[in-house]
């Protein structure tokens, strides 16, 4: 084609042409198909972050059913706060894990469809890596959280134990609130002893002032 002929073609060109050039361009906002990329799943990623939320609540669940039950959870303010917090966090990390195995099986469909750059290796290699790190943080996140509600269950063993404060048994043991055993020394086991032997003779008075003594009757 010599310029004569590009020239009149040229022309016919601008002769066949619209008035006004923009009917043929996109305008931003315009819905057109032609132009629309074609999406590469059909995950509903509201559903899966739903989906992690019920997950993770299961989760925590099983993990401290053990130890505190969920009647004491939602009846203490603490308890039913630090509940929603830890399950927040560990959603938020399944939320993480599910996505990036979404993108890496995405990644394997579109190597399996025949593109086969080196970039697609590289970044499956990146995302195999960050669901193996991800596995592993979410176990000792499980862990970590188990470990602080065991720690809330024996702080509030102990403050019971001290609420109900130390009594004395029918043998002379000194016991605390949870019938544990008080050492006490020799001379506390004496009058013990003594005291049971004069209650049982029915005196309760002792000859000496520090009640080493029974006043035991003899009849």
């Amino acid at each position: 084609m010599n310029a004569r002929e590009e020239r009149e073609e040229l022309k016919n060109m601008l002769e066949n042409s619209p008035e006004k050039i923009n009917e043929n361009i996109a305008v931003p906002g315009e819905n057109i198909p032609e132009l629309s990329p074609e999406p590469l799943t059909d995950v509903d990623f509201d559903e899966v972050k739903l989906k992690c939320e019920k997950e993770a609540r299961s989760m925590i669940k099983n993990a401290i059913q053990f130890m505190i039950p969920m009647d004491m959870i939602r009846e203490n303010k603490y308890l039913k706060n630090k509940f929603k917090v830890d399950v927040m966090s560990l959603a938020g990390m399944l939320y993480q894990l599910r996505t990036n195995e979404i993108m890496q099986k995405t990644l394997m469909q579109q190597i399996n469809l025949g593109l086969t750059h080196a970039r697609y290796y590289e970044v499956y290699g990146q995302l195999s890596k960050t669901i193996g790190d991800l596995n592993k943080q979410l176990l000792q996140t499980v862990e970590a959280i188990k470990e602080t509600y065991k720690s809330f269950k024996q702080d509030a063993k102990d403050k019971k134990t001290e609420a109900l404060g130390p009594s004395v048994s029918s043998s002379g043991m000194l016991t605390s609130g949870d019938g544990s055993v008080i050492t006490r020394g020799t001379k506390e086991i004496i009058n013990r002893v003594k005291e049971v032997k004069n209650q049982k003779n029915g005196n309760g008075e002792y000859l000496d002032e520090n009640k080493l003594i029974p006043n035991i009757s003899i009849e």
